[in-house]
């Protein structure tokens, strides 16, 4: 019984279902960078909530 050998690419990495493997590691990249986008929003708003907690009134450091 013979086994298929896995497709890979000219470079020799092994394909990620259809896809090159540089897409795949864009898209976890990319879903990285929004993860820690998120987090330091989420920071921000916190400080800014606590700020206008001790000081209220002043220059907003996020407009909403």
């Amino acid at each position: 019984m013979q086994h298929r050998r896995a497709r890979t690419t000219r470079d020799g990495y092994d394909r990620v279902g259809p896809f090159h493997p540089f897409v795949a590691w864009a898209g976890v990249a990319l879903f990285d960078l929004s993860l820690i986008a998120f987090v330091v929003l989420t920071m921000l708003v916190g400080a800014d909530w606590t700020e206008d907690l001790i000081f209220p009134g002043g220059p907003e450091v996020l407009p909403f």
